[in-house]
């Protein structure tokens, strides 16, 4: 006898048949889903292939080559190139760049070290310019020399000098004029009307007196001398008087000093006696080869005899007279007439009298004239 009935054997066939008509009725439900989506993807692909595009067409040569998909199996780098610390210098690198920047650093130093030496150099310069000064004229090649502490200095200031509408030079202490304008003359200069000099402002005169021959030696009057004398005596102008030595010895220079004082003849004057040391242009003169020593004890001989008859001494001559063929530090015990016409002298020792412009004009005087300015009231004295 069977364990089982035949209703329940038919009940367990019937539940299979149905779970297997279900499975076949969701595949073919899902299968059809499938072809429906594949059905509308076609569709769509070729609704966009046939429609306007605007897209623009791109040739086959325009299409970019294809980069090929990296390979594992293609990699060639070894181990040490993969190394991610090559990332860093290199120490041969390192001292490339090491040996750049030391470059670098040393270019920078030698650069502030020239900028400093330039700048050390420009304060030098300047700091000697302050103790040296030009005795030649302006226009002609500069020559420097040092400036002496053993000679006074002269107290003028920049700010005291002014020049009027005439081209006259005046100097002023705190505004009040202490100067004295004057001129020098000789027979060059011809007939003056000394009335018309005085009117036109002109204090003092200083008078060439005589001269000794730069080639002869002989010793002559100024042509011109007596009559200027008078003439500035009459007219309440005061006078100087100078010469033109040429003397080569002491002995020279006390022959031109004594005849001086002759042809004073005892008159009074107020302003020096001048020992008037000149080089001459574009020829040979006897003191042209004198030196400084010796020019020296001509002065000196000169200024002495003059002092002991009672007139004041005084030596004339440029820059470059007085400081490079004489001694100044001997002659300084002398008043000095500086011929200096230089826009501003720079001569830094004291002088007395300055003739600053040799080509000037004065009212009773046809040819042009020198003028000079004076720091010391002679005629006070």
């Amino acid at each position: 006898m069977s364990m089982f009935n035949d209703d329940s054997y038919n009940d367990g066939v019937n539940a299979g048949k149905r779970i297997a008509v279900g499975c076949i009725v969701a595949s073919l439900a899902i299968l059809g889903i499938l072809l429906l989506t594949l059905s509308s993807n076609k569709k769509n692909t070729r609704r966009d292939v046939n429609s306007n595009s605007t897209l623009p067409t791109v040739s086959a040569e325009e299409v970019p080559e294809e980069k090929p998909e990296y390979t594992a199996g293609k990699n060639t780098r070894t181990s040490d190139e993969l190394n991610f610390w090559n990332m860093y210098d290199t120490d041969e690198e390192k001292v490339a760049i090491s040996g750049n920047k030391s470059d670098i650093r040393k270019e920078k130093e030698e650069i502030l070290k020239k900028i400093s030496e330039d700048a050390a150099a420009k304060e030098k310069e300047e700091k000697e310019s302050e103790n040296r000064f030009n005795i030649k004229n302006e226009g002609e090649e500069p020559e420097y020399v040092a400036i002496s502490r053993s000679i006074s200095r002269n107290d003028l200031s920049e700010d005291g000098f002014s020049t009027d509408d005439r081209g006259r030079l005046t100097y002023s202490i705190n505004g009040k004029p202490s100067s004295h304008t004057g001129i020098d003359v000789s027979k060059n200069n011809g007939d003056i009307d000394w009335a018309k000099v005085k009117a036109d402002g002109i204090e003092f005169a200083m008078l060439k007196l005589g001269s000794r021959g730069y080639s002869t030696g002989n010793v002559l009057m100024d042509e011109s001398f007596e009559k200027n004398l008078a003439g500035c005596s009459a007219n309440g102008i005061d006078v100087g008087a100078y010469f033109f030595s040429q003397a080569v010895t002491r002995e020279e220079a006390i022959e031109e000093a004594n005849y001086c004082v002759a042809a004073l003849a005892g008159k009074k004057i107020r302003y020096p006696v001048v020992f008037d040391s000149e080089a001459v242009a574009n020829d040979t003169y006897r003191t042209e080869s004198l030196s400084a020593s010796a020019l020296t004890d001509c002065a000196i001989a000169f200024c002495e005899t003059v002092a002991s008859y009672g007139y004041t001494p005084m030596i004339g001559g440029t820059k470059e007279r007085l400081i490079k063929n004489m001694n100044p530090v001997m002659l300084q015990r002398y008043g000095v007439w500086l011929f200096d016409t230089d826009e501003k002298s720079d001569y830094p020792y004291r002088y007395a009298i300055r003739q600053y412009n040799n080509e000037g004009s004065v009212n009773g005087i046809e040819s042009k004239v020198s003028l000079d300015i004076c720091f010391i009231s002679y005629s006070e004295r």
